[in-house]
């Protein structure tokens, strides 16, 4: 499933195994987190076996870069399969089967998409030219590692993907590296330590090494369509993480659900059911409430809407050893988003955990920025997806 949630966005966390009057002795408080995060974990990309002579056009904003340099895509656990952008597909020559289609959820429902020839996409670590070594790490620099996958079918994006685009669809001109990469490696994301948006993101064979306070589970979960209107082979596809048990409270009320883990999304979503749980929206949708604030976010499909937020008391994670992660007043928005599953079962997500609570973050959003930023709480954040965990290493 893919639901690109490209926004500006939030504010920050920082953390520490802080008392509060409502902290029980187990818990493992967060502090103030903001609308949305201010990056999202990326990776460069390259095509190994692209044609000699690329696609050129003249609404192709890429078509001057050299031909062998790489691209920069989002590493996206919130999507099933890769998305690459127009300019993106016709710069490194990718090709659609003919008559192939494949239906996806987005943020704005459902998109048919074209399935690309096979290609093997070679996929690198992005790490700040300026960083010092890695934080934990044995305090040696390790060199960028590089995955090659084979005969990969991608999702080609038609959307538009011209300069307009880029400023008023910015979702449009997005790359995605999805499940098929993340599910046979661990990811380590690790923020800058000021207020930044710049991350490290690194790719291992395994978790081994990598320092952690808590694990949260997670259970993999099939979301991949098996619509009518698909035509054709399928794109490549894998099973996406979901964080059982999140629990959210405010005031006397709460509610507890299964939420996908989302990379690739900025902000924290919850559905309009859980709303009506917490007495933020009545019967009919409709706020119960004034606001806390608006936040535009948009899709694969181009365009972008603005979501109504709210601050919620408390929204809790199952940690390991009987422990709870906390994030108090906690930013999060009302959207549905709803898939059929390969059973034919028709669900909504209970919520969707985006960036907003792991990575820098600010408040304020506007088109020209955050009104305030913070840095990450988490020193590290790892997605170990073969074994069904996420890990935090708390900041200093």
């Amino acid at each position: 499933m893919r639901r690109v949630a490209v926004g500006f966005l939030a504010v920050s966390l920082l953390m520490g195994v802080a008392a509060t009057p409502r902290a029980r002795a187990r818990d493992l408080v967060v502090g103030e987190t903001g609308e949305a995060a201010l990056a999202q974990p990326m990776v460069v990309l390259g095509v190994a076996d692209k044609p000699a002579a690329a696609a050129k056009s003249r609404f192709n904003p890429l078509e001057d870069l050299p031909d062998d340099l790489p691209s920069v895509a989002i590493l996206d656990t919130g999507a099933s399969g890769h998305v690459l952008s127009a300019a993106t597909a016709a710069r490194f020559g990718l090709k659609a089967e003919t008559g192939s289609r494949y239906v996806e959820t987005g943020m704005s429902g459902d998109h048919s998409l074209e399935v690309s020839r096979p290609a093997t996409l070679d996929v690198t670590d992005l790490v700040p030219e300026d960083e010092d070594a890695p934080r934990g790490r044995r305090g040696q620099r390790t060199a960028p590692a590089s995955v090659r996958l084979s005969g990969q079918r991608v999702l080609l994006n038609e959307a538009p993907s011209d300069l307009s685009a880029a400023l008023l669809s910015p979702g449009s001109i997005v790359d995605v590296i999805g499940m098929p990469l993340i599910r046979d490696h661990v990811v380590e994301i690790e923020p800058q330590d000021e207020a930044g948006a710049a991350l490290a993101v690194r790719l291992h064979p395994s978790a081994a090494g990598l320092a952690v306070d808590a694990w949260v589970a997670l259970t993999l979960v099939d979301f991949n369509r098996r619509d009518p209107r698909n035509r054709g082979p399928v794109p490549s596809l894998a099973t996406n993480p979901v964080v059982p048990g999140v629990r959210t409270v405010l005031g006397a009320a709460d509610a507890e659900g299964d939420w996908l883990l989302d990379t690739g999304a900025t902000c924290t979503m919850i559905s309009t059911a859980t709303a009506k749980r917490l007495g933020l929206v009545d019967a009919s949708g409709t706020p119960t409430r004034r606001p806390a604030f608006t936040l535009p976010v948009g899709g694969i499909g181009g365009g972008s809407t603005s979501l109504q937020g709210f601050r919620l008391d408390r929204l809790e994670l199952r940690a390991d050893r009987g422990r709870t992660l906390v994030f108090p007043d906690a930013a999060v928005v009302v959207h549905d988003i709803t898939t059929t599953r390969a059973d034919g079962i028709t669900v909504t997500l209970d919520g969707l955990l985006g960036m907003n609570l792991l990575l820098p973050s600010g408040s304020g959003m506007t088109m020209l920025g955050a009104g305030g930023q913070r840095p990450s709480p988490f020193a590290r954040v790892v997605i170990d997806a073969a074994g069904e965990r996420l890990g935090f290493a708390l900041a200093e």
